[in-house]
């Protein structure tokens, strides 16, 4: 028992590298949850900073004064933008919200009436409009908020007492403004959510009643099983290397080349055949919308299959050995689609983990889900990120192709 226990550690500390990265799986993983949860228990705490559109639709001194002051702040950037413009690039999903300033918002703020503005989000992103919500109800009040409950007390007094000389005014006027200096940030938070009942909130999307909660989970656990199944597929060139198939089919009329490139084309077909039956399947079982255009979801298919085909190619041209393949990929796969969005929503996480999602396979093939299913987007939008998709393929399968002879054929 002892001796096969023995042969049974040999054999598996034998391949260096497939050993290290059975170790690196658990403490990538530790390290990505722990930034991603630490990131949003701190979140309320230290808020990150959030670029929202702002559009200003009355144009006065006012207006001007309160964007300068909300671009001051730290979990706030504001970019100015057109009224229409603004909308659409919240229904492409390019931005996350835009707040309005209407015509006559100055006015109100002078005579102490309700401001007339409003907050447009992207609907895909709830959660995200939530906290920039808070953010902005907050700050707003503490801009906004004694200065309007000054000019309103004021009009009243002058409304209900027009007999009081100017001394006694002034007077009445300096002692209000004490009172209603700006509060510290305890007051502000405790104050904010109550006071600041102005602010309209409004979703966008081009189609109505769009499951976006049922686009997430089709789009983020498809992506990652076509990883695995791809991947599988590229591991199988090391199986037929350790099992001599390869080195017969060196001595045959095929070259190299069409040996990977024959597994490429088998593995997109698979890949394909695979992201249409998961779709029909969420169609018919659960109701998803197949959106607007069925060209356009096709194109993001055959774009997809080709990026994970790309990858499965990857991994097995830069592996010695299919253990090490299997544990690499296991990495990579797992790791890419937490940051890219499959197996966490990019909104819970940390906005430097939001940024870095961008070099994630997942991210492009997810987002482009989105477009196509729930977005009614152009199709310079789809083709852009369907470009990303096969840019990501060829440049996979360009560097296994140089590597292929290295790693993989040393059969002779």
């Amino acid at each position: 028992m002892i001796e096969i226990a023995l042969k049974d550690l040999k054999v598996f500390f034998r391949d260096i590298k497939a050993v290290l990265l059975s170790f690196l799986l658990p403490i990538g993983l530790i390290t990505l949850f722990g930034l991603t949860f630490g990131g949003i228990e701190k979140r309320s705490e230290t808020q990150n900073q959030t670029a929202i559109l702002v559009s200003d639709l009355d144009s006065t001194a006012t207006t001007r004064d309160v964007i300068a002051k909300l671009d001051s702040l730290d979990e706030i950037s504001v970019t100015t933008v057109d009224f229409s413009k603004g909308k659409d690039q919240i229904m492409n999903g390019n931005r996350l919200a835009m707040l309005v300033f209407y015509k006559g918002f100055a006015d109100s703020v002078e005579s102490g009436k309700p401001e007339p503005m409003e907050l447009f989000y992207d609907e895909a992103r709830k959660m995200d409009a939530s906290l920039i919500q808070y953010a902005l109800i907050s700050n707003l009040m503490e801009i906004l908020g004694p200065k309007t409950f000054k000019k309103k007390i004021m009009s009243t007094i002058k409304t209900k007492y027009p007999d009081l000389d100017t001394d006694m005014m002034s007077q009445i006027e300096g002692d209000i403004s004490e009172q209603f200096a700006p509060a510290g940030s305890g007051d502000k938070e405790n104050n904010a959510m109550g006071k600041m009942g102005n602010l309209t909130v409004t979703s966008l999307a081009r189609k109505e009643s769009v499951n976006w909660a049922l686009i997430q989970s089709f789009a983020g656990t498809a992506v990652m099983m076509l990883l695995f199944s791809v991947t599988a597929i590229g591991s199988s060139l090391l199986s037929e290397r350790e099992d001599g198939t390869l080195k017969r089919l060196m001595y045959s009329p095929v070259s190299p080349i069409h040996i990977m490139f024959g597994k490429i084309f088998f593995a997109l077909v698979i890949s394909v055949i695979q992201l249409s039956v998961m779709i029909v399947f969420t169609w018919a079982a659960l109701g998803m919308d197949l959106g607007y255009n069925l060209f356009y979801l096709m194109m993001v298919v055959v774009a997809t299959a080709f990026a994970c085909s790309g990858f499965g190619i990857f991994i097995a041209a830069i592996s010695t050995s299919r253990k090490q393949a299997e544990s690499m990929a296991t990495i990579v796969i797992l790791l890419m689609s937490a940051i890219g969005g499959s197996m966490i929503p990019l909104f819970f996480m940390p906005t430097f983990m939001q940024k870095i999602a961008v070099i994630s396979l997942n991210y492009w093939a997810i987002q482009s889900f989105f477009d196509v299913l729930g977005r009614e987007v152009s199709f310079l939008q789809i083709i852009t990120k369907v470009g990303v998709l096969i840019g990501i393929g060829a440049t996979m399968m360009a560097i296994s192709a140089s590597l292929f002879k290295r790693n993989l054929l040393k059969v002779l």
